[in-house]
Formats: C-alpha cells, sequence, structure tokens
C-alpha cells in the first residue's frame, strides 16, 4: 500500500471517530451551550438597567428651487443635516447648557451616549442613559441646540443662494455693459469699474454666507418633529449579542469537554 493512502485512512477514521465522539455527548454540547446563554442572560440582567430616548429630525428637498438631482447629490445634501446635528459644535453647547444645570457631562460622554441615525428622509437622535427621565431631558436638549444651529444655518443658506442670483445679475449687467456700452437700465446705470468692485464685495459676502451655512443648501426643508419622552423600559442593548456569544463559547467549551476529558473519551474506546 501506499504511504500517503495509509495516512489518508488514518486521518479520515480519527475524523469519524472526534464525530462520534461529539454526536455521542451531543446533550453535554447541547446543555453547555445553553449554560452558557444563560451565564450571558445573567451577566446582562445583572447589569444596570439602560434607558434610551429619541428625537426625531425630518428633511425633505424643495425641488422647484433645486430642479433635478441625481441620488447621490439628494444624499450629499441630506447627509448633511445628519453631519451637523452630530456635530462638534452642537455637542458643545449641549454639554456648556448642561453644565450651567450642574451637570458634569463631556462631549466624549455624548459622544459615547447618543447617535444619530438616518432613515430615508428622517434623523433619529438617539441618547442612552441609566435614567429615563435623564435620557430623554439630554436627547430634547440636544436636539433643541441642534435646531437652533440648523435654523441659523438654513437663513444663511436662503441669504447665500439670493447673494449668488444677485452676483450672476451683476456679472451678467457687466458684461452686456463692456459689450454695448452704456449697461442697460438693469445696471442702474453703473459704470463698469462700479460693477466690478460691487461683483467684488458681493462675492465675499458670498464666501461668508457659505461658510455660515454649514454645507447646507437653500432648496433643504428641514423641522424637528418629534420630541423624546422618558422611555417606560430599559432597551435591551446589546442582549442579544451577548446570549449569542456566551452560547457559542458554551457550546465550544461543550465540544472540548467531551473530546479531551478521560471520562468521556473511555466511554467510546
Amino acid at each position: 500500500m501506499h504511504p500517503s493512502s495509509s495516512h489518508e485512512d488514518r486521518l479520515l477514521f480519527s475524523t469519524q471517530h472526534e464525530l462520534q465522539q461529539v454526536l455521542r455527548w451531543w446533550w453535554i454540547i447541547s446543555l453547555m451551550a445553553l449554560l452558557g446563554a444563560l451565564g450571558g442572560w445573567i451577566i446582562h440582567a445583572l447589569k444596570p438597567p439602560v434607558y434610551e430616548a429619541q428625537a426625531v429630525f425630518s428633511a425633505a428637498i424643495d425641488y422647484t428651487q433645486t430642479g433635478l438631482m441625481t441620488q447621490f447629490e439628494q444624499d450629499q445634501a441630506l447627509n448633511a443635516v445628519g453631519h451637523l446635528i452630530a456635530s462638534g459644535e452642537v455637542l458643545e453647547r449641549v454639554v456648556a447648557k448642561s453644565q450651567a444645570e450642574g451637570m458634569s457631562l463631556t462631549v466624549a460622554d455624548l459622544r459615547r451616549m447618543g447617535s444619530v441615525e438616518r432613515q430615508v428622509d428622517a434623523f433619529i437622535l438617539r441618547l442612552r442613559a441609566t435614567d429615563a427621565q435623564q435620557a430623554a431631558y439630554l436627547a430634547n436638549l440636544w436636539a433643541s441646540e441642534a435646531n437652533a444651529v440648523l435654523t441659523d444655518a438654513q437663513a444663511h443658506a436662503l441669504q447665500a443662494a439670493h447673494l449668488a442670483r444677485y452676483l450672476q445679475s451683476l456679472e451678467s449687467c457687466l458684461q452686456r455693459s463692456l459689450i454695448v456700452p452704456p449697461a442697460p437700465a438693469l445696471c442702474y446705470q453703473q459704470s463698469p469699474t462700479e460693477l466690478q468692485t460691487l461683483i467684488t464685495e458681493t462675492a465675499q459676502q458670498l464666501q461668508v454666507e457659505r461658510q455660515a451655512s454649514r454645507n447646507l443648501f437653500s432648496g433643504l426643508l428641514i423641522q424637528w418633529t418629534e420630541e423624546a419622552t422618558p422611555p417606560a423600559q430599559p432597551t435591551q442593548f446589546g442582549r442579544n449579542d451577548l446570549i449569542l456569544a456566551s452560547a457559542l463559547i458554551g457550546l465550544l467549551a461543550g465540544i472540548v469537554l467531551v473530546e479531551l476529558l478521560p471520562p468521556f473519551r473511555r466511554a467510546t474506546s
């Protein structure tokens, strides 16, 4: 017989033997998995309860202002809302307000406790805390500061859109005045030099307004649609993952148990 064939036979026999070992003591392995899952459930039950409150913002695009937009452009416009809600500027304002009321919170704490999730055209601000009232209070404080920043940014976005149209009309006037002097009446009888000065000033104002708009644009319609309320029950955050992980650990422990301990191996010899 070829040496390699003998080696393959021994390997096959060993594999079959180990499989029989596992199948024979399946109830031990299943019991260990159940005990592991029970242990994960107990560990989660012993942890302090966590309550989750949520506030909701809605965002839509006014296509009468924007015209046709690609899916990428729509996502980019809407995602700017979520980025602003979760921005450091908003979190710093929340921390300042909470510290003024005697709460010892930091920006890092808020990032750990909260999150902003987009669902189509809605942005859900979730905040978790060990106290239901505190969770709702902080969620609404966060939403209130985010709403103030969004409102301010939206006003600057509208002003930027107005200045952009005005700048375009000035540039058009300048072009026409250079081609067929004097400029038409729409240019208010201004000289090319005056138009150039006005264009420069308007462009500078436009740059300022665009920065103040924080990447929002005038075609966005944003509204704080749902305030947070104190949750009645604690969230099961992480419970299923913990139970599953504990069950897998128990399963592996059961396999090792029946494979290595002498009492089980002698029973199948």
